[in-house]
């Protein structure tokens, strides 16, 4: 009785908490398939049964009643002790029970979650007593004649390998493979030590399996964590990016006169729509707007990486045979793009920045290149910190908004002239970009 009450209330503390009543249910039904004559209670700090063996005699939320007094008296005494351990009581005034056992369940921070009581009649006790011990009686005294002498003979060929098996395993290492070629000589026999040592080259195995779902669980966690930031971000950021965006089309409606005021609200306008963009490409829920690239759109990145280079003396060759007004490819993750492309590499160059962007075969193909020094990079599922420290978000956008563009991104050494180049390329008309009409 002692060793299940106390076995039952460490295995039922998680579902006590949670209240999975039917999970109790399983737990304590598997001991009394294997001890008929014993009786399971499992009731709250009320004095209730949350769930017991016979559920005809103890229904799920019986009233405390129903619970003998003897045993209410042996789970107070439990919860006094305030701690998981059984306490053995044998009662006279209580027919029904003779042996009885009760565990106090606590959790984690001491305080007292309900108690798994075990007890059984006098009726049922004392004939498996009798049972177990004739038993063991006879076992024991076919043991003696015959089990003990061949038991010995076969434990003196046992020893040796047994022996080997052990010092292999005792020498291996987590991280040590080579150490499994050790055990294969045990391993490839057909007796049950050589299947042991089989099992335990396959347990490692599995071991490393494990360790490895564990790094893509964390992983995950992270891509989680990543998820809520860049939520929270988005909320911060579309708040005053919604007011900006709301006065600049008053200012529209009010009307501008000056072509200078105007040519500057418009930059500002798509320069706005695109941090509203890249915001929503951080958060993987980026929306199919309409606005399709136009030759603006290139005029607004001359402007914007000029002004930059200019304070860091970079030279920018531009070479653009673009001269459509719209391009059936949106604009803004385009525009996205290849100013993160512009900015990485008039920070990388030592003096010369060359872009050249042009249509060819359906396609939109940009090439950025700098005479700094060589560099790569590729798709990954979380952005990386540089040697610098800072985080190459940028580029961890740059190529998913490419993905979603459904182009392709390359950023490699070049060898002459030598530097670093990124080649761009996105495919025209695709289900991705919509017609204003539409």
């Amino acid at each position: 009785m002692q060793q299940i009450s106390t076995s039952v209330a460490q295995s039922s503390k998680l579902a006590i908490q949670r209240d999975e009543i039917w999970d109790l249910h399983q737990q304590i039904q598997s001991v009394v398939k294997a001890d008929t004559g014993t009786m399971i209670l499992i009731l709250n700090t009320n004095g209730q049964v949350i769930v017991a063996s016979d559920t005809q005699a103890y229904p799920v939320m019986a009233d405390a009643s129903r619970v003998p007094e003897s045993v209410k008296e042996l789970v107070l005494n439990s919860y006094k002790e305030q701690l998981s351990i059984s306490k053995i009581n044998m009662p006279s005034d209580d027919d029904n029970v003779f042996f009885a056992s009760a565990t106090a369940v606590l959790a984690d921070d001491g305080e007292p979650l309900g108690s798994v009581v075990v007890y059984s009649k006098q009726d049922s006790v004392i004939p498996k007593f009798r049972d177990l011990l004739a038993k063991v009686i006879s076992y024991g005294g076919i043991a003696l004649c015959f089990i003990i002498p061949l038991g010995w003979w076969l434990g003196r060929r046992l020893v040796e390998p047994l022996k080997m098996l052990k010092n292999s395993m005792l020498s291996i290492s987590k991280q040590n493979h080579s150490l499994d070629q050790q055990l294969i000589s045990i391993a490839n026999g057909t007796d049950e030590i050589s299947q042991l040592a089989a099992q335990f080259i396959a347990m490692n195995a599995e071991l490393d399996r494990i360790k490895d779902l564990e790094n893509q669980i964390q992983a995950a966690e992270r891509m989680a964590l990543t998820g809520r930031l860049a939520s929270a971000l988005a909320h911060e950021v579309n708040n005053p990016l919604g007011g900006m965006m709301n006065i600049i089309a008053n200012l529209r409606l009010r009307g501008i006169s000056d072509p200078h005021i105007e040519k500057t609200t418009n930059l500002l306008d798509r320069g706005l729509k695109q941090i509203s963009e890249s915001i929503n490409a951080l958060m993987s829920q980026a929306r199919k707007e309409q606005t399709l690239l136009s030759t603006s759109d290139i005029e607004d990145l001359k402007t914007l990486s000029t002004s930059v280079a200019d304070k860091q003396k970079i030279k920018i060759n531009w070479t653009s045979t673009i001269n459509k007004e719209e391009i059936q490819i949106r604009a803004i993750p385009v525009r996205q793009i290849i100013l993160n492309l512009l900015l990485n590499a008039i920070h990388a160059a030592e003096a010369v920045v060359s872009v050249q962007i042009h249509l060819k075969n359906n396609r939109l193909l940009c090439s950025v290149f700098n005479d700094g020094p060589g560099f790569s990079a590729e798709f990954e599922e979380l952005p990386k910190s540089s040697t610098n420290g800072r985080t190459g978000l940028g580029l961890w956008v740059s190529f998913r908004l490419t993905d979603q563009l459904g182009g392709m991104l390359n950023i490699a050494p070049n060898e002459y002239p030598s530097g670093t180049l990124a080649e761009l390329s996105i495919p025209i008309g695709e289900p991705h970009a919509k017609n204003s009409s539409d």
